[in-house]
């Protein structure tokens, strides 16, 4: 599907599709200037599938490698595919955790975060080679260590879980919540609304937080980019509010917040 077809079958977000138009554009130019920037041997090589069950991500334990030029290289190709005015940024000499990445609440912020998101997916995409999704035991983005922002069964009926922050995917316990991985005995409890069929909301009481979950087993998702599909599901909002849980959400919609108080029109 088309981003003007997406927007047709999904009107109320037709006025923020400019700036999904170049947001998209924008990661995926970053994810073509990526490779030669990169030792993709290295990373092929790397033990870090061998040893998930140390529970650390991938930023916490290995050196990516990239050099502070080719940094500022993908902080002006993302500039100008957004159209915000370029400028010489630059993260610490080692890669860090989600956690760590301190960014201001303003352009620089959203620059850097969308930088450091896009070269964890694309680090993501090479160590997973061809398997789906990895197989983590975590309740956070094995490359990042970002929190969950959605949830999709699979044909296999796995659960996958997808990153808020870098969209990376990975396989989760069904019984445990996506969130802060608490062990349901029973299963997880499960909200749905007949106006959004295939979706459900899974709702923990221990973090009084919910995910928004997509059954792909019977229907298949209108997906260009993951935050665009969480937004197609208003309804499964009101329901989860109604009953006192807060979302998880993809970090994208706080820095796009940061960017329209600064005035930019994208």
């Amino acid at each position: 599907m088309s981003l003007r077809s997406f927007g047709e079958k999904y009107p109320f977000l037709k006025a923020n599709m400019i700036f999904w138009e170049k947001y998209i554009r924008a990661r995926d130019q970053l994810f073509k200037l990526l490779p030669p920037m990169l030792d993709i041997s290295k990373l092929e090589e790397s033990d870090f599938l061998e040893n998930m069950d140390q529970g650390k991500p991938f930023f916490a334990y290995d050196h990516v490698g990239i050099s502070g030029e080719n940094i500022n290289i993908l902080v002006n190709s993302f500039c100008r595919d957004m159209d915000i005015p370029q400028r010489i940024l630059s993260f610490p000499e080692r890669m860090p955790l989600f956690e760590d990445l301190q960014v201001t609440v303003d352009e620089d912020g959203f620059i850097l975060a969308e930088v450091h998101a896009s070269i964890a997916s694309f680090i993501e995409s090479v160590i997973a080679g061809d398997e789906e999704a990895i197989n983590w035991m975590e309740p956070y983005c094995p490359i990042c260590g970002a929190h969950a922002g959605l949830g999709l069964i699979d044909s296999s009926g796995k659960k996958n879980l997808v990153c808020s922050h870098c969209h990376s995917g990975w396989i989760y316990l069904r019984t445990s919540c996506g969130l802060c991985g608490n062990l349901e005995e029973r299963g997880n409890t499960f909200l749905s609304t007949d106006e959004v069929p295939n979706w459900m909301i899974e709702v923990c009481d221990a973090c009084f937080h919910y995910l928004k979950v997509c059954d792909m087993r019977n229907s298949s998702p209108d997906i260009i980019t993951y935050p665009l599909l969480y937004l197609t599901t208003w309804e499964l909002d009101l329901v989860a509010k109604e009953q006192g849980y807060e979302p998880a959400l993809f970090w994208v919609f706080e820095r796009a917040g940061w960017l329209r108080s600064s005035g930019y029109t994208g």
